[in-house]
């Protein structure tokens, strides 16, 4: 998974880094609720582990923000040292999926990254359906109009993203981390090309480009 820690301690934040990149996660940093949310805006992330008392932005004004923004779906867990019934409460009623005081052991955050990371997986349908399209899962097959589409894998995981965001528009940088997964210099020209062989094999009219910003489905 792709991790963002909001953590304005940079030694514990690295030291939560270290620890989950052992576990094969992508990690990255922001050390106040401002910065995390900006990074959200700028990179796609699969899970959120955020500390409450931060400066220019705490956590919890952080967490309801992004609850009321277009990455709304994201599971968030607090991390923070206010151990009190009402701090619990108010982290939960600010939109966390998780709350764990400090002191903590390193093994239980990750079983509870684990734990959240499995809760996700088995919310998702077996199909994900806007329109004509259809992504079946357990195939891993894309059809329009119950005909199977010849698409590669890179191909598939876009019209996936599509599918699940549809009909927002998904951003041009968020596309490019789905096929490359930060491995490859997200290029546009070569994003263009995907998107270009892309159009060629759906359904007319049904992928939308708004030059400049990203692409979005049409339920046609």
């Amino acid at each position: 998974m792709r991790i963002l820690v909001a953590e304005d301690n940079h030694a514990t934040a690295a030291n939560l880094g270290d620890y989950l990149e052992l576990f094969g996660h992508d990690i990255d940093f922001a050390y106040n609720g401002q910065a995390a949310i900006q990074l959200l805006d700028e990179s796609r992330f699969d899970l959120i582990i955020l500390d409450i008392m931060m400066p220019v932005m705490n956590g919890l004004t952080a967490c309801s923000a992004i609850r009321a923004g277009r990455h709304a779906d994201i599971p968030i867990i607090f991390l923070t040292a206010r151990d009190t019934l009402e701090d619990k409460l108010a982290g939960f009623k600010a939109g966390a999926d998780d709350y764990l005081v400090k002191p903590f052991e390193l093994q239980e955050l990750h079983a509870r990254v684990k734990a959240l990371e499995a809760r996700n997986q088995r919310r998702l349908s077996p199909e994900f359906r806007y329109g004509a399209l259809v992504y079946d899962v357990g195939t891993d097959t894309v059809t329009a109009n119950d005909e199977t589409l010849a698409l590669d894998p890179t191909q598939k995981r876009i019209v996936c993203l599509l599918i699940k965001k549809a009909p927002k528009l998904v951003d041009n940088q968020d596309i490019a981390y789905e096929i490359w997964k930060g491995d490859e210099p997200e290029e546009t020209s070569a994003l263009r090309t995907q998107i270009y062989r892309l159009r060629k094999v759906l359904p007319e009219g049904i992928l939308v480009t708004e030059r400049g910003k990203g692409y979005r489905l049409n339920d046609v």
